[in-house]
């Protein structure tokens, strides 16, 4: 008998992540398949909250299926920092090293511990910045095993698929090939053209933004939109990140177009039929999962690189402004064809359902 066991990110402050977590409840409730939500991590001092904590290989061994969903879980940038890092706070660790080493045993290596017959899959994962974490903390072995167990393995964009070839030996392999995001897989319905909206959406809090006030005020005057902040978490733990995606799904459907730096808000509007005109420091080599490298692959990955926009040295919104009226007008003018980006998603979303659901029937 199936049992599948979604593998989520411990990231509760973050409403990117609830829209990731709330994709995959979202494919297999379609399929009517039974799915518990899991996460390796938890607060000692919380209570249980909607994921199950499993972490030994007897818990797991109880799923069939077990799928690493979104975000960088299977990435040394994320487990030798986020993951390592709450590993100590939490007290399921000492050292950093121990911490490390269990990401280790519950990412790379769990199919040495579990039946044969349990089927492995990461999808919509980000793998920017492996292969130097990769070195860094000498895990050649245990990721190129991860590549070796894992039925298949669906990055999120292109520039993953390479980096994560690249560092389990360089070898094709005909289980990796690049996908999505999970959270393009929720599905939102057909929108009106955003172009008779009234207004501009805008949110910064990733990128470290400089002159927000001012840059919002000059694109409003430039375009005679009002503009409307658009409701958004990248951690804050004291409100509901439920009620925060509520309130900005019921923004997002305003807006003519949003400038936003914040990766999964991209995402959302994005998948929602609105514009997003995405801002970004330089294309540097990944450092961090929240490090700006991830917006040029995402758009590299749409088809969106004519919304996207590289920030000045001063990270300002004031100085872009002009950047971002041109990138707006042309998009107005259809010189820029938002609804060629949206069917060429269709296509990939629909795909992507199509690899998920093989995965399962695996």
């Amino acid at each position: 008998m199936r049992k599948v066991g979604i593998v989520c990110a411990f990231n509760p402050g973050n409403t990117g992540m609830l829209s990731v977590d709330l994709a995959a409840s979202s494919v297999l409730n379609s399929w009517n398949i039974e799915h518990t939500l899991i996460n390796f991590q938890k607060r000692p001092w919380r209570l249980p909250s909607k994921f199950r904590v499993c972490r030994t290989s007897a818990k797991l061994a109880q799923f069939t299926h077990l799928l690493f969903w979104g975000d960088f879980q299977n990435n040394p940038i994320y487990g030798t920092r986020d993951f390592a890092n709450r590993e100590m706070k939490f007290g399921y660790a000492s050292t950093k090293q121990d911490a490390i080493s269990n990401w280790t045993r519950l990412h790379l290596s769990l199919a040495q511990e579990l039946p044969r017959s349990t089927v492995i899959a990461s999808i919509g994962n980000c793998f920017l910045g492996t292969h130097s974490a990769t070195a860094e903390h000498n895990l050649f072995e245990p990721l190129k095993t991860f590549a070796d167990s894992a039925i298949s393995i669906l990055p999120r964009e292109a520039r993953s698929e390479k980096e994560l070839v690249e560092a389990a030996g360089g070898a094709p392999r005909d289980n990796i090939r690049s996908a999505l995001d999970t959270a393009f897989l929720l599905e939102f319905g057909e929108s009106v053209d955003p172009r008779e909206r009234e207004c501009f959406g805008y949110c910064f809090a990733r990128s470290g933004v400089a002159d927000i006030a001012e840059g919002v005020q000059k694109i409003s005057e430039r375009t005679g939109l009002t503009a409307v902040e658009v409701p958004w978490s990248v951690g804050t733990r004291r409100v509901s990140q439920e009620k925060i995606f509520a309130r900005a799904l019921e923004v997002v459907p305003k807006c003519r177009f949003i400038v936003s730096d914040v990766y999964h808000l991209t995402v959302n509007a994005m998948n929602h039929g609105t514009p997003v005109l995405a801002v970004s420091r330089l294309d540097s080599p990944t450092q961090s999962s929240v490090d700006d490298q991830k917006k040029y692959a995402l758009a590299e990955q749409i088809g969106a690189t004519d919304l996207h926009i590289a920030l000045g040295a001063d990270a300002s919104i004031l100085s872009s402004v002009s950047s971002i009226i041109e990138t707006y007008e042309r998009l107005m003018d259809r010189e820029i064809s938002f609804d060629e980006i949206r069917q060429g998603l269709r296509s990939r979303k629909d795909r992507y359902r199509s690899a998920i659901k093989d995965i399962l029937d695996a």
